[in-house]
């Protein structure tokens, strides 16, 4: 009699009733209330029903959830759970349950996103689930880091599965019947598999799997949706969109809950073969990072490790894989890929094992074998440091450094022997072309190596002086030598005149090749532009060809050095003969030098980085810089620089 009493009202919501209210016990209102064991659901509905029949123009139609829960509210009921228990999950259930924009909840004779939603799951197959969890297990199982491991494979086919030597690979897996373990045909793939410590599988009980395709469907089903009001230009605080994203919140937690219980086995290869360990899947605020979870299990049974530093995992590595005296490094890593005892680590650990090992001489290389040793004790070496040369004399100090040994030996035109000259120190002024060392380990440890040659070079040094004649040239190689010459611009290796003295430049000539040659030792080729009779240095500048300025520049300040710096980038231009000091202030007498060989050049660049280093040691104190020669890419440079720093360049310091 209600029933029809209620239907000369609004006649309309006849489905309403029969789907989400009252049918003979099988409506959603009565099929929840059947499960929490009270009436709580039918009450919520029956008042929301109550508050939708006005069906009159611009009707006030709906309760909010405080409206709802008030009037709900008597003795003997638990308010506390109306809300999450009875009427979330109701709003989700019920078809016919729509929302006004003011948040009210009301009933209505259209389907609402619930019974499309529905309709879509029903719609789908399975294999469209599986494709939506693919989807969704590879996102919650990435590797972000790659630590551990490399790949996902989620629900593949056993015959889909292709290990990789250098990636880690964790296979998801759709779990096996019976409650639990891992399905047979991956327990066969794993046995006939080469590569087994480059795999583990993730599974579980199946009884929880149907739970987790019902999932998938309904995530696809609410991005399909999602995309329809998308398309719909429908705009974010509309109520179907509302509703649409709480759906898809709800869905989400479903399906977390599900990917939970169902996949909680993980197992990884050992030296017993493979093992299972409870994977316990942990959702922090809503959020989930598989790799770090699945690291932190497998670290924790000591399959996963980041000690990957120090003696004790090279050890191990020489125990496990490097088990010969001689391997080559493919096969070394060849077997960490097979051999399911060797701990998992970061993808990069063995080639830095393998760089600090031969770094430190522990390992040694060659041509792709490397030898673990023991290797026999090195023989004895001598280590020479050029000191600053004189360019008049050619003379250099040595700083000797026997290597290996305590004593060394120097001759001067033969190879250096025990019976030889004994050098007192570690310096050794010469002159000489050569001169030859010798180390000595008077210990007995370390045999006598071979005699170590220094080579001298040749530098040529040049005056033009006028005389009634002309412009005559003078020059001077050090140490002394054979030098050879043109006027004419032909090579002076061919068809060169032999220097005895100072010589008339042929008239019209615009600049001399010069070399110098003694005992095999052979000077560059230098040009010297002929200078003009103004007697101006600058004008004999040829601004197209590189140029090199032989002045010493010495600066004593940190201000003064970095605008050098500052210059040589400005102009392009490189130093050499260069030594960098940081002295201390004050009471600080601490100070570090560093010197380079005279014929290496530095971009600024290359100092900078050199000054940072040395400020890591030496934290304070002025930086000092000397550089015996800049190098310019053409003359004009050189000629800008001369200008902007207001100086004169001199006739004979510099060349092209």
């Amino acid at each position: 009699e209600t029933l029809s009493e209620l239907a000369q009202i609004n006649s309309s919501l006849e489905n309403a009733i029969a789907h989400d209210i009252a049918s003979q016990g099988s409506a959603i209102a009565e099929t929840m209330d059947a499960n929490l064991g009270s009436t709580d659901t039918q009450d919520a509905a029956r008042l929301l029903f109550m508050a939708s029949l006005a069906n009159v123009p611009n009707a006030v139609v709906g309760l909010s959830l405080p409206e709802l829960i008030a009037y709900l509210a008597e003795p003997g009921r638990d308010v506390s759970r109306l809300k999450d228990d009875v009427l979330a999950k109701y709003s989700t259930a019920a078809w016919y349950l729509h929302s006004t924009r003011d948040g009210k909840l009301y009933f209505r004779n259209v389907q609402n996103l619930n019974a499309k939603l529905e309709g879509l799951v029903k719609a789908y197959n399975p294999e469209q689930a599986v494709r939506e969890l693919r989807e969704q297990l590879q996102a919650l199982f990435q590797p972000a880091d790659g630590w551990c491991y490399q790949r996902v494979l989620p629900l593949p086919a056993a015959d889909e599965i292709a290990l990789e030597p250098d990636k880690v690979t964790l296979v998801i897996s759709e779990p096996r019947g019976g409650g639990g373990g891992l399905r047979q045909e991956l327990r066969d793939f794993y046995n006939q598999e080469t590569l087994q410590n480059r795999v583990a599988f993730l599974t579980g009980p199946r009884d929880t799997y149907a739970t987790l395709i019902d999932t998938g469907k309904r995530l696809r089903a609410i991005q399909h949706i999602l995309g329809e009001l998308a398309a719909d230009k429908t705009p974010d605080n509309d109520p179907q969109m509302i509703q649409a994203r709480d759906l898809q919140e709800k869905i989400l937690l479903s399906f977390r809950s599900a990917v939970r219980e169902t996949f909680t086995s993980l197992w990884y290869p050992t030296g017993d073969g493979l093992l299972n360990a409870d994977f316990l899947m942990e959702f922090t605020n809503n959020k989930y990072r598989g790799e770090e979870q699945v690291v932190e299990l497998l670290k924790e049974k000591m399959k996963f490790t980041r000690e990957t530093g120090g003696d004790i995992f090279r050890k191990k590595c020489e125990q496990r894989l490097f088990t010969q005296q001689v391997l080559t490094w493919g096969e070394i890593r060849l077997r960490a890929a097979t051999n399911p005892g060797w701990n998992w680590h970061h993808p990069s650990a063995l080639e830095a094992l393998k760089a600090d090992c031969l770094k430190k001489d522990i390992w040694r290389e060659d041509g792709g074998y490397i030898d673990k040793g023991p290797f026999p004790q090195p023989r004895t070496s001598v280590h020479v440091i050029e000191g600053l040369r004189d360019s008049d004399s050619g003379a250099v100090t040595l700083r000797v450094t026997p290597v290996n040994g305590d004593t060394v030996y120097y001759d001067i035109g033969g190879q250096a022997t025990t019976a030889s000259a004994r050098l007192d120190g570690n310096t050794l002024p010469t002159a000489e072309l050569r001169v030859s060392l010798l180390a000595v380990d008077s210990t007995g440890v370390h045999e006598m190596g071979e005699p170590v040659t220094w080579t001298n070079r040749i530098t040529l040094k040049r005056r033009f002086f006028d005389s009634a004649g002309g412009k005559m040239l003078e020059l001077q190689a050090a140490p002394p030598a054979t030098i050879r010459y043109t006027g004419d611009g032909s090579d002076p290796k061919v068809a060169g005149a032999v220097y005895d003295g100072p010589f008339l430049v042929p008239r019209g000539a615009q600049f001399v090749l010069a070399y110098a040659e003694a005992d095999g030792i052979v000077s560059e080729v230098e040009r010297y532009i002929v200078p003009a009779d103004d007697g101006q240095a600058g004008m004999d500048v040829d601004k197209t060809r590189p140029a090199v300025w032989m002045r010493d520049h010495a600066f004593n300040s940190t201000r003064e050095t970095y605008e050098f710096l500052a210059r040589l980038k400005k102009h392009a231009a490189t130093a050499s003969g260069l030594s960098l000091t940081i002295s201390g202030e004050g009471g600080d007498r601490g100070w570090a030098e560093l010197e380079f060989h005279e014929a290496m050049r530095l971009t600024p660049e290359q100092i900078e980085t050199c000054l940072d280093a040395m400020r890591q040691v030496q934290t304070s104190g002025q930086v000092q810089l000397r550089a015996a020669q800049i190098h310019f890419p053409q003359g004009q440079a050189l000629l800008d620089w001369v200008e902007e720093v207001k100086t004169t360049l001199k006739a004979g310091e510099f060349k092209q």
